[in-house]
């Protein structure tokens, strides 16, 4: 029997060791936030621990043995993946500490600034399902959210009444906020962790394993751990229709469906029904759109019809003349124009810096021709998957939901970066270590993570914050709009062989 061969490296150790301590962490919120506050933080982290103790050999047992020598070939590599590791693993901690306990706001991502330390857009959700149980006539009325839950704001509930079905399930398990938020953390977080590890395992190779290895990179970075925190459901419907795709192009019309017929509710991700469509996936549409019926009959069947009139007589006419975004015109809120990633928002940014004509209409003018656009490419994306690697069929989809999701009138950085940013992960586990490349991911990373924060910390006035979040905001749609035009790699490959005389040609 060769020991050798069954021997696990000590790079495999440590990479196991940490992946699952950060990982730990999400499960050991959700089993904490139901112990009494004070003993919360102990009762996590004995479990986080706990946990990673047991799955620290599993894991290592079947991370890739091309990770052994890592340490030797590349040291400074090495070290400093350790160090994102660690840092990620402990920005976490505090994140997770904020959860279990809201008086410990200077654990959170950003506790230096009091808007993001009181907000939570699983406010607004938790809210609408208490709404929806009481049988309330209209619960997308803003009148309803105009408190406050212990510290946080409430926030308003946007989303189409068959959303509600989560949080309305959440509350047989406690009506109360504070659990359901960390129940709701634990859960998005684990969905992301997932998608990116199944997803990186289906594309395989060494672009695969770099994505494994560049987890720490994704999860430390300040769209991803501020948006967990906030509870917004970015993540978990962008990583819900990336897994949905995938099974898709395994052949699991059904699973893929379940997941995307979901995701649809959050509207950006319907754009890749039309994807689907376009590149003649008639079964995977058809399930898509089944499970979208499912759902909706569920949550008639189980919320009333109350839900739904308010959507179609108050809500829906309220977003399509933009009414529930026009607080964005008001004076005194040009700090949240400047952290507005929205194409459409864009209208309001060149009137802060004096751009006559900027008004409403142009804004929805511009929405749908942004529409129109984002339309053409996902109908020219897909009329080119067969040609696709799997690395680029996954960042084309998710390129496609960053720009569908700009289509908004109100995208904040936050939420703006969290596509762009994974899809940063993807392109550099696609790259080669030289040095210019290196350079031009580092920079698009800082560029990436750059989510303002309101206050606490000096930062330049109104027009510096403009053309940072400007920047940042280019950047995001620059790299989408590449991933979606660059040429595919099966046709490069099929124009270099085309180039290049056969043998029989160069014989004669």
């Amino acid at each position: 029997m060769n020991l050798a061969a069954h021997r696990i490296s000590s790079e495999r150790w440590v990479v196991a060791a940490l992946l699952s301590l950060l990982l730990a962490t999400l499960p050991a919120v959700a089993v904490g936030a139901y112990v009494p506050t004070a003993f919360a933080p102990s009762v996590a982290l004995a479990i986080a621990l706990a946990l990673a103790v047991f799955a620290t050999p599993w894991l290592a047992r079947r991370l890739p043995g091309e990770w052994d020598g890592l340490r030797r070939a590349h040291p400074i590599w090495s070290a400093l993946w350790l160090l994102i590791a660690l840092a990620a693993i402990a920005r976490t901690a505090g994140v997770a500490l904020f959860m279990l306990d809201p008086a410990q706001a200077q654990a959170s991502a950003y506790w230096f600034d009091e808007f993001y330390v009181r907000h939570n857009c699983f406010s607004g959700m938790w809210k609408a399902a208490g709404l929806a149980a009481q049988g309330v006539p209209n619960l997308y009325d803003p009148e309803h959210y105009g408190g406050m839950e212990g510290r946080f704001k409430l926030d308003d509930f946007l989303y189409l009444p068959q959303f509600l079905i989560m949080p309305r399930a959440g509350l047989a398990v406690s009506d109360g906020f504070l659990e359901l938020r960390a129940l709701w953390f634990a859960i998005e977080g684990a969905v992301l962790a997932a998608s990116v590890f199944v997803l990186g395992r289906w594309i395989g190779g060494a672009a695969g394993r770099r994505i494994a290895l560049l987890m720490p990179a994704l999860w430390l970075s300040t769209p991803v751990l501020l948006t967990l925190q906030l509870g917004n459901f970015q993540i978990a419907a962008i990583a819900m229709s990336l897994l949905a795709m995938m099974l898709f192009w395994r052949g699991r019309p059904i699973a893929g469906g379940a997941l995307l017929g979901f995701a649809v509710f959050k509207l950006f991700p319907g754009l890749l029904g039309l994807y689907l469509l376009a590149a003649r996936r008639w079964r995977e549409a058809a399930w898509t759109i089944a499970f979208a019926a499912l759902y909706s009959v569920i949550a008639l069947l189980w919320l009333g019809t109350a839900p739904f009139e308010a959507f179609f007589q108050f809500q829906a006419p309220r977003i399509l003349s933009n009414e529930s975004w026009a607080f964005l015109w008001l004076d005194g809120l040009e700090p949240v124009v400047a952290i507005n990633d929205s194409v459409p928002g864009l209208t309001l940014k060149l009137e802060l810096l004096g751009v006559g004509g900027m008004t409403p209409a142009v804004e929805k003018a511009v929405s749908w021709v942004w529409t129109l656009a984002v339309f053409a490419l996902a109908i020219f994306a897909a009329r080119r998957a067969s040609r696709m690697s799997r690395l680029e069929l996954v960042s084309t989809w998710l390129a496609l939901l960053a720009l569908a999701a700009y289509r908004s009138p109100f995208v904040p950085d936050h939420n703006g970066l969290f596509a762009p940013i994974w899809l940063w992960l993807l392109v550099a586990a696609g790259s080669r270590l030289q040095p210019p490349r290196v350079a031009a991911l580092a920079l698009a990373y800082l560029a990436l993570s750059a989510v303002l924060p309101f206050g606490g910390m000096p930062l330049p006035e109104l027009m510096g914050r403009l053309a940072l979040s400007t920047f940042s905001q280019f950047v995001a749609l620059g790299l989408c709009l590449w991933v979606v035009l660059r040429r595919p790699l099966g046709e490069v490959d099929a124009t270099r062989a085309s180039a290049t005389p056969s043998p029989a040609l160069s014989m004669g």
